[in-house]
């Protein structure tokens, strides 16, 4: 690690969503125990998002949900819930940045929640091509306005 510059972008927290017209998305509070026999999409055992959804399951003494759909496509995992009655996990900044963020909606579940980092590392002994440095400066501009809207949808 300290061969290493750590930039920290934001904080991109894990979501469960269900189309707009699910009966889920109507609810006010839904519990993680409701959701154990719907038809989930899942990406594959130990991935990044698989696992926090498995320990939240778990942290409850639930079984995890049993996958309808296994697979590593994040627009797979948002195209299908907005069209039928399936239930994903998604990162939340894929609902600001995909075509069918609107007929999705964040189900209100109590998740355990992580830290979800978006970072950017670099070698510090290796000077960084101007490309690569107009790169991260343009994922920085897109993390501030993220954050901003975010800030935004909270008031």
């Amino acid at each position: 690690m300290d061969d290493l510059n750590v930039e920290v972008l934001f904080d991109d927290p894990l979501v469960v969503v269900a189309g707009k017209h699910s009966p889920w998305a109507r609810r006010r509070k839904v519990d993680l125990a409701e959701l154990v026999g719907e038809r989930w999409i899942l990406s594959p055992l130990g991935t990044l998002v698989r696992t926090p959804v498995a320990e939240a399951f778990k942290a409850r003494g639930l079984e995890g949900p049993k996958g309808s759909l296994v697979t590593y496509s994040m627009d797979l995992r948002a195209r299908l819930p907005a069209r039928g009655r399936f239930v994903t996990a998604v990162p939340k900044s894929l609902l600001r940045v995909h075509s069918d963020r609107r007929a999705l909606k964040i189900l209100p579940v109590d998740m355990p929640t992580r830290p979800w980092l978006v970072t950017i590392l670099t070698l510090k002994s290796r000077p960084l091509s101007p490309v690569i440095e107009r790169f991260i400066d343009c994922a920085r501009e897109i993390a501030k306005s993220m954050a901003s809207k975010a800030a935004f949808d909270k008031s």
